[in-house]
């Protein structure tokens, strides 16, 4: 039950995007929704060619979560979750190297922004509780609520290659170092006292990194792989043997691996619509510890360009 004090929902979003976008003159654009089983993402982005080398865009992502679930290793139990996400990546200088009919090498520097919003609450039952001395009672609820700001400077690259029956696109990116403030408040009643942990925090880490392969075969078939990984040292609130709040520090790893399948029909010329299914798994590891992985089915819901 001890973890319960630590935040194991540090979790720093991937950063890929799909590559496609809808010209319309030097502007292009692109929307993207994703339906998780506990909630939804939605991606939107914004691009304007300056001449035939350079360009700029920004993109946003608004992600949703609300969830019940029992305390892991705890059947009487009941964790409710909400948690909202806005990030910003704002890449006002793309240059591109290389731009041809059917191969495009680009790349890009800009920064990148996020504001994450969390709050549980929920009730735990532990009979060994009543074993301790003195006693403890068996019931006991909570709440959490933390809030995130984290901001650095982002490096993206890509290439593209497109061909009369497949186009391929694979991207990585680069936050060298970013830094984070976080305040919190966590309570549980009546196992300790004080009731409620009230903490700040200003740190850093470094570095995080993405890769984002997405293939379109025969027309139809769109796959799509992304591998994003980020360090970050980290003050967890947790409790002691004693039942008192503390704030060890923590060397924080997280890497997620996204796996994504869809089919596109075309209603269009130049449009197609995109249905799918993705497969998200996170794994978070505080110190040397064994990594606590959670997973995430989700329906992609979009459009593509089609090939010609």
């Amino acid at each position: 039950m001890k973890n319960i004090g630590i935040l194991l929902l540090l979790l720093i979003p991937s950063l890929a995007f799909s590559q496609e976008r809808i010209n319309i003159g030097n502007f292009n654009f692109f929307l993207s929704p994703k339906i998780m089983e506990d909630g939804s993402i939605i991606d939107v982005g914004f691009g304007l060619y300056y001449n035939d080398s350079w360009g700029g865009e920004i993109k946003l992502r608004y992600t949703s979560t609300e969830k019940n679930e029992e305390i892991s290793g705890t059947e009487d139990s009941l964790n409710a979750i909400k948690e909202k996400m806005f990030e910003i990546f704002f890449l006002p200088a793309e240059y591109r190297l290389i731009d041809k009919s059917n191969f495009r090498f680009w790349a890009g520097i800009g920064l990148y922004y996020e504001y994450d919003n969390l709050y549980e609450k929920g009730f735990f039952n532990l009979p060994v509780l009543e074993t301790l001395d003195p006693p403890r009672e068996r019931v006991n609820s909570y709440n959490n609520d933390f809030r995130m700001h984290i901001f650095g400077p982002l490096i993206e690259t890509g290439i593209s290659y497109l061909s009369p029956h497949f186009s391929v696109n694979l991207s990585c990116g680069l936050v060298p170092v970013f830094f984070m403030s976080a305040d919190q408040k966590m309570s549980i009643v009546p196992l300790l006292d004080p009731t409620i942990a009230d903490f700040s925090q200003t740190t850093w880490g470094s570095p995080h990194f993405f890769i984002n392969f997405e293939n379109t075969i025969f027309k139809y078939v769109n796959l799509m792989l992304i591998y994003d990984a980020a360090w970050l040292n980290y003050q967890v609130v947790d409790f002691d043997e004693n039942l008192k709040w503390i704030h060890p520090d923590r060397n924080v790893v997280t890497h997620s691996l996204q796996t994504e399948i869809s089919f596109l029909y075309p209603f269009s010329y130049e449009m197609s619509f995109q249905l799918g299914y993705g497969y998200m798994i996170n794994f978070v590891s505080l110190d040397s510890a064994p990594a606590v992985s959670n997973n995430k089915h989700y329906i992609i819901l979009s459009t593509k360009k089609r090939i010609k």
